[in-house]
């Protein structure tokens, strides 16, 4: 497939305004607001991140020359992409903390590790072997530590599901529920070998383990293969049902705020739904019939648009997330006053949205600049 499916820019912009929507909340919702557990289902934003990821970069390593260092050229390309923007808001959070901190005398939005181990571990995007490192030094910055092992895993994975679809199609399906039976007995021999200093939760350094958002991640290449590659394509009413029933279990089941060990499951049924979607949004693309193509809508167009930026949105809604919002209620709650959290939460949700959106699109097209360049060195 040599075109680029306007599906998975969607699907990325719905993505971001997920994590806006959780991230907003931080400084906003008060403990017993009614929708403090629903808002924050906006986390599973991540795993929308890490199955496009999946399809997205097969796509990319297809394309790349043979040679015999593709595997490091592979890697290098993925950090030269992702490392200048990452370093230069990490640089900006840490001259936050520090004025706000150290000559203010006031309390940031987000403290910063600033152990020279910690920072160099996210500079290295090693932070997510590092449980005091995977998201201490830049908000939300254990997104980055997870992905950057996955795309590590990536090569192996193209080339097992390559392999495993030439000798049939139907072995490919197998390999996210392996990866899934894998990692459920490695995180609990973690926890157990940590001697409880680690434990398996939401929001947990297990929680966030790559091997723990791995079957997620190849659920991507899953469909990449069998879409792509014109195999085993089901109906799309057959995915369009899937959706329905994988979604409403996977938000059945956070709602329901699960025992621990249904935090190894979560990640893998949110990869499930977003790919019964995404093979229903794909194969509405890509049919070649006129009355099957949907319109684009303003709400799509918008969507995609946040998606062909989200990394740029990403890095922007740390600083406005975090710091705008812990701000904005400093200022409301002066004096002894009082506000109505999800009133609050509500009004400032669609303006902080486009304020992102627009400051992302800015940082998306500079960062796009250095990234040619670095092509070209």
């Amino acid at each position: 497939m040599n075109q680029k499916l306007r599906s998975l820019d969607i699907l990325k912009g719905i993505a971001v305004i997920m994590i806006i929507i959780v991230h907003n909340r931080h400084f906003i919702m008060q403990d017993l607001s009614g929708l403090r557990q629903l808002i924050n289902f906006g986390q599973m934003g991540c795993q929308l991140f890490f199955f496009t990821s999946g399809y997205s970069l097969c796509y990319s390593w297809e394309h790349m020359p043979p040679s015999k260092n593709r595997f490091f050229c592979f890697i290098l390309r993925r950090y030269l992409r992702l490392a200048p923007g990452f370093l230069i808001f990490m640089v900006f959070n840490l001259i936050l903390n520090i004025l706000l901190i150290d000559v203010l005398n006031l309390s940031p939005g987000f403290v910063m590790n600033r152990d020279p181990r910690a920072i160099l571990a996210n500079v290295l995007f090693l932070h997510g072997l590092y449980p005091d490192a995977i998201n201490s030094v830049f908000p939300g910055g254990w997104y980055i530590g997870t992905a950057f092992l996955l795309y590590v895993t990536f090569p192996v994975l193209y080339t097992v599901f390559q392999k495993l679809g030439r000798i049939h199609p139907a072995c490919m399906a197998g390999i996210p529920a392996l990866l899934l039976l894998l990692n459920m007995p490695l995180v609990r021999w973690i926890a157990s070998a940590s001697g409880g200093e680690l434990f398996i939760g939401n929001n947990t350094f297990l929680y966030y383990l790559f091997t723990n958002q791995l079957p997620c991640f190849s659920l991507g290449l899953l469909l990449y293969f069998q879409n792509a590659k014109r195999r085993l394509r089901f109906p799309a009413a057959a995915h369009a049902t899937l959706f329905a029933v994988f979604a409403a279990s996977c938000i059945a089941l956070y709602l329901d705020e699960p025992a621990p060990i249904f935090y190894t499951v979560l990640p893998s049924l949110a990869g499930l739904a977003v790919y019964s979607l995404a093979a229903v949004m794909i194969r509405i693309e890509t049919d070649g019939s006129k009355s099957a193509r949907v319109r684009t809508s303003p709400v799509s167009r918008f969507l995609a648009d946040c998606g062909r930026n989200s990394y740029g949105m990403y890095l922007v809604h740390s600083l406005v997330s975090w710091y705008g919002m812990k701000a904005l209620t400093a200022l409301l709650t002066q004096h002894g006053r009082t506000y109505n959290d999800l009133l609050l939460y509500g009004l400032v949700l669609v303006p902080s949205v486009l304020i992102i959106y627009a400051l992302g699109r800015r940082v998306e097209k500079a960062l796009t600049r250095i990234d040619h360049r670095l092509r070209r060195d």
